[in-house]
């Protein structure tokens, strides 16, 4: 069964990725205008790479709020060296590894590895559901998508999002337990080894407010990541219009977010590339430059994981600070 799994994942990721490419290679001899990168557009993709990585700083700050509801006391340098390091854990599929990453660097350094791991597991769940609630909002969707010109419903649902946020967190702390692999009982022998006693115990609630916080702070990495898609953009000869840096953000939550859902896909590779490419093209992008940005975004992400995470490592020092309170006793 278990190989069973492997191959299914492993043919499902194959069949997504050789249709977006041969999507993208369709629209790409469709198109007759092929500006190549020049040293400028380069200048471009570095000023895209670095926003790309200062959109995550929201998400640390909310990862190490999550910590620290726990007991723990992890400062804000350790927390950002385990983020960004454990991102590279995306690119195995399945995912799970990030969560084992983040504890493992975590743990000792203010934090229990499994409150750690279990709290980036809460992280990723809010950046996801942020990340579909702002692409739904702002992203161009396709023809036959119910509400897709009814804007009205936009409030209702910010409204409806706001007032079930007590619900929401509740959910996502039940799902959290769910989603956490067994590993991440060995990141800390005093964490309890069974799962649902602990959601049962109401230990895994997250108070209200720090959701509410968590949200508003991944509408800010959304933003910026936004903003990194339209300097892509810019670096493929694209004008640089403000006006649309809405749509530029819902395409990367909404790329993102859905990519990172597909657990076959390493790092939702395929997935994103074909969503993002869509959106673009439904904005109006010439088909071109919609398949470099694609290409180029996916780029810049990838470098950039392994760039910072690459730099950061090394300045792991030795566990000094002793873990916070486990979840429960």
């Amino acid at each position: 069964m278990k190989r069973f799994r492997t191959l299914l994942k492993w043919t499902l990721f194959a069949v997504v990725l050789a249709y977006v490419c041969r999507h993208g290679y369709s629209l790409w001899q469709k198109s007759d205008d092929r500006t190549p990168l020049t040293p400028a557009g380069s200048a471009w993709l570095l000023l895209s790479a670095v926003l790309y990585v200062v959109s995550w700083l929201p998400s640390v700050w909310f990862w190490r709020a999550l910590m620290r509801a726990f007991g723990g006391r992890p400062d804000f340098a350790a927390s950002a060296r385990a983020y960004y390091c454990g991102a590279l854990g995306k690119y195995i599929p399945g995912k799970a590894m990030v969560l084992v990453l983040r504890g493992s660097l975590m743990n000792g350094r203010g934090s229990a590895g499994r409150t750690a791991a279990i709290t980036a597991a809460y992280e990723t769940l809010t950046m996801m559901g942020t990340g579909l609630l702002v692409g739904l909002v702002l992203a161009p969707l396709p023809e036959g998508v119910p509400g897709r010109d009814q804007r009205w419903l936009v409030p209702v649902v910010v409204l409806a999002v706001l007032s079930g946020l007590p619900v929401i967190a509740r959910l996502l702390s039940w799902a959290v337990v769910k989603m956490s692999p067994p590993d991440l009982v060995e990141l800390d022998d005093a964490a309890p080894r069974d799962r649902d006693a602990v959601a049962s115990r109401g230990r895994l609630v997250i108070p209200t407010w720090l959701v509410g916080a968590g949200c508003a702070a991944f509408l800010i990495s959304w933003a910026i990541q936004g903003l990194s898609l339209g300097v892509t953009l810019q670096a493929v000869d694209q004008p640089l219009h403000w006006a649309e840096w809405p749509v530029w953000s819902g395409a990367m939550a909404l790329s993102t977010s859905l990519g990172f859902a597909m657990l076959f896909a390493p790092a939702g590779l395929g997935v994103r590339e074909g969503i993002l490419l869509g959106i673009l093209t439904q904005a109006g992008v010439d088909s071109h430059a919609a398949i470099a940005a694609t290409v180029l975004s996916r780029l810049v992400s990838f470098g950039s994981d392994l760039l910072v995470a690459g730099l950061l490592y090394p300045t792991f020092r030795r566990r000094m600070v002793q873990p916070g309170p486990p979840l429960a006793k």
